[in-house]
């Protein structure tokens, strides 16, 4: 994902991976791990198209 998000925003969307995760599979929240990797803009692609700065553009 792009970086620029905050920390509360990372605890947030790891917590809900972790919620979707159990009820779709019923794994205990235990056994299941989530890692964030970050990248600059520049490094994702997405759609056909380059440097999409997601986070950016819903900052602005």
């Amino acid at each position: 994902m792009e970086q620029g998000l905050t920390d509360d925003q990372k605890t947030e969307i790891v917590s809900r991976m972790i919620d979707v995760t159990n009820k779709a599979i019923g794994s205990s929240r235990e056994h299941i791990n989530v890692v964030l990797r970050e990248h600059p803009a520049i490094n994702i692609g997405e759609t056909g198209r380059a440097n999409l700065a997601l986070i950016s553009s819903q900052q602005r």
